[in-house]
């Protein structure tokens, strides 16, 4: 029997053989840009690591079965899964398991809960499709982050190869069938394998338009990028012919094409199609220029530290998200010891898990039938890796300690909240919760500011109501339409008017899920004097400017809200219009593309037309401000956290948009209501008041707070309506405002349009 050269090869070379140095870099760096990216925030593009991984992991596995197909004449499906399950399950495995302990350790049962439902996913290889169903936003999260996220992308790779392997087999079988020659087998494998890449690409272009993240998370998407990376594989035979001159080039300009796209690439591209074409031509490029032959100058990416990074990059990328997550329990400010604690936590780890899991099972005999396992121990360095194992144990253990005493440096905040107003004498209870005595200020945002101010003293959690376990978004939206309404239809439009049948006056609310949110307060400032409309639709503002939704996607919808909001407001002639807005349709919400500067004058131009449009005379129409936010009580309540973990500054983009509403306001003739002093002192703001969270998900008012808010509700109403009766000259201007008595008798004006009076 004639047998080809090359079936007599070794079924089994030496280690130092089967492993390209330049591989093991692209995967270090790969890892070392997502970790960075997760931890320090830069590079913006570093979660192109990913990318990389896809285009390696296509290349490798796919050269792995066609090398196998040519030795054997057919590939071992049940060898492959073993060796598949072998080298990803066992570590995979075991950061789930630590993930749930330590988050039950930290966490309320909710979150708890929640990581569990991740977990079940991840352990399925279905995590990606789970984050897409619950309509997860890679990049702009909006409640608490997942500490299993990241293993979206191993749910890909692992359903890749669920199809690949059949696809590659069937494509050489149909060859050999035909007439029996490799060549020909090869040239129909790269056939469908360009056929896979184009397609997926083709599709992932218009996927990523029109549903970026479902696009970011699906296999469909990203099979190209893994396809790529088969496509090299397939071809190689073909590269051993490069000129050492060649090679060198064609690394560089690879891994220049990496960097170019770290560097340009960010959360506003639309992603994974075309910008993930970048990095993917990049890996490719230094593929081929290591194929066959070792390029020259590739020192950088293949060295002693580089191939070691590579060794345990699997460990690291699985470690390094829940660490990250985790550790701002400890650290929610995000320090420089948070960074440190962080990057030592994930390397320890990864090199213990490397040298005590990972890599004892893959050379293992696990799952191997017995006349198989003699076959599979490799060459291994047991000294280098139990060194490096207790030195990975001394790193953690030192890491540990100083997590627990460690914490990033805090805003200083104390002193100058303090010095706002004196601090009200009445002493702590026990725990150090809640003060003994009540506020004693007259004013109802007075008596507010008091509260807020105590409660930024507090040095224990007190007992929340509604516990942090009802807090989320999916529970707001529960608790707000069980109260009321959410997005308003025309078919619910009658079921969405508040307040006596027989008010005197009638009052419209405009906008957004902020504006929803508002709704609690606002019935209960008005609900005595008007008869209030709701007039509101979930992610549209009431600005008349083009935006897609938080996640990504045309929103026509919003459009033709907008367009029906001001029909419904010219039939209803309302005597109030209150119109209510998000603060972060900036920074990744306008169809135009514009962000920052640009995005915030698109945002001004708009907003005065819709003013304009719903402004008539003997109207009042009053901007309110939306309110700035606080730390999300789901992420920052934990067993080792205190009340000022919850506490946030507020964010520039909120003194943005209400410079903007304020500019608005005062060129259209309209009033600003200001409600910053309803959540924070100064700049200050916590996550809960007395006992009640002021926000469901770190930017939602909870409707038990909003109820809270009718007094100073009211109050700046009723200043508002005033005011512009001032401007309109029907009304003579106070220096002091109405006293109570002649607030409790005014119920009209002289432009025949009734104003808010109090209701107590």
């Amino acid at each position: 029997m004639n047998v080809p050269p090359w079936a007599r090869l070794p079924q089994r070379r030496p280690r130092s053989r089967q492993v390209r140095g330049d591989i093991q870099g692209l995967r270090a760096l790969a890892v070392v840009l997502v970790i960075a990216n997760h931890v320090i925030d830069e590079p913006v593009g570093g979660f192109l690591g990913v990318d990389v991984f896809f285009v390696l992991s296509g290349f490798l596995i796919t050269g792995l079965l066609v090398r196998e197909h040519q030795r054997e004449g057919r590939i071992g499906y049940l060898a492959f899964y073993r060796r598949r399950v072998r080298r990803i399950v066992p570590v995979a495995t075991l950061v789930l398991a630590v993930t749930i302990v330590a988050t039950s350790a930290l966490y309320t049962t909710e979150r708890v809960r929640e990581v569990a439902v991740d977990a079940a996913w991840a352990f399925g290889f279905a995590a990606n499709w789970h984050f897409a169903g619950i309509g997860t936003d890679y990049f702009a999260a909006g409640g608490p982050l997942s500490p299993l996220q990241h293993y979206w992308s191993l749910s890909v790779e692992e359903q890749f190869y669920v199809v690949w392997p059949t696809l590659v087999l069937v494509c050489l079988w149909a060859a050999g069938r035909r007439n029996g020659s490799r060549r020909t087998g090869t040239l129909v494998l790269l056939a469908v394998t360009l056929l896979v890449t184009f397609g997926s690409f083709g599709y992932s272009l218009l996927h990523s338009q029109g549903q970026p993240v479902n696009a970011y998370f699906s296999t469909f998407d990203r099979a190209w990028e893994l396809a790529a990376g088969a496509a090299i594989a397939v071809v190689s035979p073909w590269l051993h012919r490069l000129t050492p001159t060649l090679r060198p080039l064609l690394l560089w300009g690879g891994l220049g094409a990496v960097a170019a796209a770290v560097v340009v690439v960010d959360e506003q591209s639309t992603f994974p199609a075309p910008w993930a074409a970048l990095p993917v031509a990049g890996t490719c490029l230094v593929l081929i220029s290591g194929t066959g032959g070792r390029a020259r100058f590739s020192l950088p990416l293949d060295n002693p530290l580089t191939r070691y990074l590579g060794d345990i990059s699997y460990s690291l990328y699985l470690w390094h998200f829940p660490v990250v997550v985790l550790a701002l329990a400890f650290a929610p400010q995000r320090g420089t010891a948070y960074v440190a604690c962080v990057l030592a936590l994930t390397l320890g780890l990864s090199v213990l898990s490397f040298h005590l899991v990972e890599d004892p099972v893959r050379r293992s005999r696990w799952l191997e039938p017995r006349r198989h396992r003699v076959f599979l121990q490799g060459p291994t360095n047991h000294s280098r890796g139990l060194a490096n194992a207790w030195l990975a144990v001394g790193v953690l253990a030192a890491v540990g300690l100083t997590a627990l005493v460690v914490r990033a440096p805090e805003a200083p905040r104390t002193e100058s909240v303090l010095a706002v107003a004196p601090q009200p004498p009445a002493p702590a209870v026990a725990d150090g919760s809640a003060p003994v005595s009540e506020p004693t200020s007259d004013t109802p945002e007075a008596y507010l500011q008091e509260r807020i101010q105590q409660s930024l003293s507090f040095q224990d959690f007190p007992e929340l109501d509604p516990p942090v376990d009802d807090l989320g978004l999916p529970a707001w939206f529960e608790a707000a339409a069980d109260y009321g309404c959410v997005s308003v239809a025309p078919a619910l439009l009658d079921d969405c008017v508040f307040g006596d049948e027989d008010a005197p006056g009638s009052a419209v609310v405009v906008g957004d899920s902020f504006a929803i949110a508002y709704m609690p307060a606002l019935r209960e400032a008005l609900g005595s004097r008007f008869r209030v409309q709701q007039l509101t639709l979930q992610e549209c503002p009431p600005f008349d400017a083009e935006t897609d939704h938080f996640a990504g996607g045309a929103y026509p919808e919003c459009a033709e809200f907008r367009d029906y909001t001001r029909k419904t407001v010219k039939k209803l002639d309302p005597d109030l219009v209150v119109v209510v807005s998000s603060f972060t349709y900036a920074d990744r919400a306008m169809s135009s593309g514009a962000t920052g500067p640009d995005a915030f004058d698109e945002i001004e131009a708009g907003l005065a037309r819709a003013v304009e449009q719903l402004s008539a005379p003997d109207r009042v129409v009053v901007i309110l401000g939306p309110p700035p936010g606080a730390g999300n009580l789901l992420d920052c309540v934990t067993a080792v956290s205190s009340p000022s973990d919850c506490e946030r500054d507020v964010p520039g983009a909120w003194y943005d948009m209400t410079d903007l509403e304020k500019r608005v306001a005062e060129a259209t003739g309209t009033q600003y209501v200001d409600p910053r002093p309803w959540f924070c002192v100064e700049q200050y703001c916590p996550g809960f008041v007395g006992t009640t969270p002021v926000y469901a998900d770190g930017g939602r008012l909870t409707v038990a707070y909003a109820e809270q808010l009718g007094d100073v509700v009211f109050d700046a109403l009723l200043a508002a309506a005033e005011a512009a009766q001032v401007e309109a000259g029907t009304r003579p201007e106070t220096p002091t405002g109405p006293t109570e008595s002649q607030a409790d008798t005014e119920t009209g004006s002289a432009v025949g349009r009734p104003v808010p009076s109090p209701t107590t």
